[in-house]
């Protein structure tokens, strides 16, 4: 329980500070400071690249492993799949794994 809450408190935070960098950039875009607002502007979309990469990486890595498991002819047993499932540290996206509709 306090792991999610410490979870939750960071992305608070984290939220807060993006929000007021973009609101720093916004006060610079007025005042005619463009470069400063195009320095937030490329940070931003470098973290975003970053985390897309990340993400990507992770797609291509399970669709290895579950084409593996295909050409072996099998599929995760009822225990790694409870395993595989548990280690999912997000309960959100935990909880995303059995919707059909979530995709």
């Amino acid at each position: 329980m306090t792991d999610s809450i410490d979870i939750q408190q960071s992305d608070l935070r984290a939220q807060l500070v993006e929000l007021a960098a973009e609101r720093d950039a916004l006060r610079a875009q007025l005042a005619w400071d463009l470069p400063t607002a195009t320095r937030w502007l490329q940070r931003k979309v470098w973290r975003q690249k970053t985390a897309l990469d990340v993400l990507n990486r992770r797609v291509v890595t399970q669709r290895f492993v579950l084409r593996t498991l295909d050409e072996l002819g099998r599929s995760l047993t009822a225990e790694e799949y409870r395993a595989a499932r548990a280690a999912v540290a997000n309960a959100r996206l935990r909880d995303r794994i059995d919707d059909p509709d979530a995709a």
